[in-house]
Parts: structure tokens; sequence; C-alpha cells
């Protein structure tokens, strides 16, 4: 017992060291309920397979930090014990157990807060109190049980101690799939046979766990700019007139935009779009003092915000990439992106895009 609090309060000191990567600046408070069935196990004198009994419980939580949060917990449902009278006689009894756990997600301890995080691993300690009682079948083979045994009659009660690991697998924004695995460490009495310690029962449950309130960041406001001011036209030169042949006089480069587009969730660059890359290639080789913005964007039909701003920005930089491995230079290359908050364009298809726009 005293490794197992040793243990504990170990996590306990890490977690306050570690509280600050939770990023709690995206983070609000939320109450969830948990539903969980399995299998419990009591460590006794026989085939632990036959010691194996159902076991269910309800939880009732508040996560008030990334990292933390308590829960209300009730378990119940049966118990097993045997006893050895030349071949082991086993018998079942019924319990309720309720307990106040400590919860800490490891994800959000050692990676940060996250809201989509797909797995969110949690350990968690608690006190509680088990009521056992139906023990008809122990007391039936009372005479098989030696003198100094813990058989009991009606009910029993004792304080109980609990630990465990548990998996929230993300559904939904509000469901996910439970899995967890615990021990309650329960007064020697509970299976009605003498031990050098506590009664220990192990359980496997599975069940959902439903978020209440729990609110999705909003994105961070996307400002757009301004577009850019077109550079005053250069002024032709003045033509030069020679009796031997004709002046041609060739107008100044003004500006050139070409739409780079792109399958829907891909930022792959086609060899179809390959070619306007090049356009814009020549124009900038050919005219040394211009520069090229190139915006990226995303459909606003298909989606999520997040997912659109990421899409934006890849787009926007996969083709900067490709006209700096072309010979130009970066510093004539202005990058940006918009995600889904603009749709230059009617057509969704349109809108998966990169713009590169020469002057």
């Amino acid at each position: 017992m005293k490794r197992i609090i040793t243990i504990l309060a170990s996590v306990a000191l890490v977690a306050s060291l570690s509280v600050a990567n939770a990023q709690k600046k995206d983070f609000d408070p939320y109450w969830f309920l948990q539903i969980q069935g399995g299998a419990a196990e009591t460590i006794g004198e026989t085939n632990w397979v036959d010691l194996l009994s159902p076991s269910g419980a309800l939880s009732l939580g508040y996560q008030f930090s990334p990292v933390f949060a308590a829960r209300l917990n009730a378990n119940a449902w049966q118990g097993k014990g045997a006893i050895n009278v030349g071949q082991a006689e086993v018998y079942k009894y019924n319990y309720v157990e309720g307990a106040l756990d400590l919860m800490a997600d490891l994800a959000s301890l050692f990676g940060g807060y996250k809201f989509d995080r797909t797995i969110n691993p949690y350990i968690f300690g608690g006190v509680g109190v088990n009521y056992a009682f139906n023990n008809d079948e122990a007391n039936a083979l009372k005479a098989n049980f030696p003198a100094n045994n813990y058989l009991w009659e009606g009910k029993s009660i004792s304080p109980a101690l609990r630990a465990g690991l548990g998996f929230n697998i993300r559904l939904s924004d509000a469901v996910a799939l439970n899995l967890e695995g615990n021990t309650s460490f329960i007064n020697d009495h509970f299976n009605s046979k003498v031990g050098s310690k506590a009664d220990f029962q192990i359980k496997a449950l599975a069940g959902l766990t439903f978020s209440f309130g729990k609110a999705k960041p909003a994105p961070a406001p996307v400002v757009v700019p301004p577009p850019a001011p077109a550079p005053a036209p250069e002024p032709a030169p003045a033509p030069v007139v020679k009796k031997e042949e004709p002046v041609i006089v060739e107008p100044a480069f003004e500006s050139l935009q070409r739409n780079i587009l792109f399958i829907i969730n891909k930022w792959d660059i086609r060899p179809s779009e390959q070619l306007k890359i090049d356009e814009v290639v020549a124009a900038l080789k050919e005219n040394p003092g211009t520069k090229v913005r190139i915006s990226g964007y995303a459909d606003k039909a298909t989606g999520t915000a997040k997912r659109n701003q990421f899409l934006s920005e890849k787009r926007s930089e996969i083709v900067a990439q490709a006209i700096i491995d072309a010979g130009i230079d970066k510093d004539r290359i202005i990058t940006e992106y918009f995600g889904d908050t603009v749709n230059p364009f009617e057509t969704p298809e349109l809108n998966r895009v990169a713009v590169c726009l020469v002057k």
C-alpha cells in the first residue's frame, strides 16, 4: 500500500510541474458521463476462470483542467470466492461500491491539450466504501469454513481504495469509446476468507464516455491583408528613329496570373498545373524586377475550417517551393493563405487553388 501511495504522489508531482504543457487557453471545463460493463475477478483459492463474474459501472465526472478531472463512480454486480474441501467449492455474492476518483489525462499532461486527439489515456486513484450482501451460498457451506474465517451473514461494509488505467478513444466531439482496467483494495472480509492482506478485485470494463458542454476551440481569426497596390507601369522609352530600319517598341510587362488547381483534400502538383507554374517561372526570369504573390485557398463546401486552413497553407507553400526549385530567389516570392474564409470563385472545384500573381 505504501508503494501505491508513493507512485500516486510521484504522478501528482509530475502533473503539477507539467501542467503548463496543457495549453489551457484552448480548454473549457465540462461534465462527462461514463457507462461501463465487463468482468471482475476476486483473487481467491481456485482457477481464476472459475472466479470471473460480471461487473458494471456508472460514473459522473467533471474535467476541470486539461489534465485533471474528478468523478463519482458506482460499480456493482457480483463477486466470487472459493473454499477448498477436497475440491474447490465456488460461491457468489453481490456488492455495490461507491468511490470518488481523481483522474489525470496523460496525453494532455505530456503532449499538451488538443480538442480532437484520437486517443486519451488516463490514470486514476480513489477512495470509497464497499457494501457486500447476499452471502447465502457461502453460508450454505459454513460447515466447510475454518473457524477463524470471516464468514458473514446479511452484509459486510468496508473501506475501499481504487487505482487504474483507462483509454478514451474519440468517436465524435461528444462521444468516446472507453476501455478501463482497475483494481479495488478491500477489507479482507469481502470474500469471507482469511488472508494475509486486503482482498483484491480486478475489473476489465468497456463502455462509452459522453461529454457535456465540451467547447470546441474557436479558430483564430484570419486577417485578410488588402491586395498589394499595382505598381505604376514604367513609361515606354522614346522611340529611336532610324532611317535604315523600323524601330519595334515592346510594351512594358504589367502582370501575369495563373491559377494552380488541386484535387479535393490534396496539395500535390499535377502535370497539367506544373505547366502553369513553368509559365510563372518564365515570366519571373524574363522580368527580374517582378515578384510573385501566391495566395492559397480551400473549398468551403467540404472539410472543417481547421483542415481547410491547413490545406491552403500547404498549397501555397508547395507552389512556392516549386518556383524556388526552378531557380527563382525566395526573396521574390510572397506567400499567403486564407483557408475557406475567402472563396474567390463561385465553383467549389475552382476554390481548391493557389493563385499566382506576377507583378
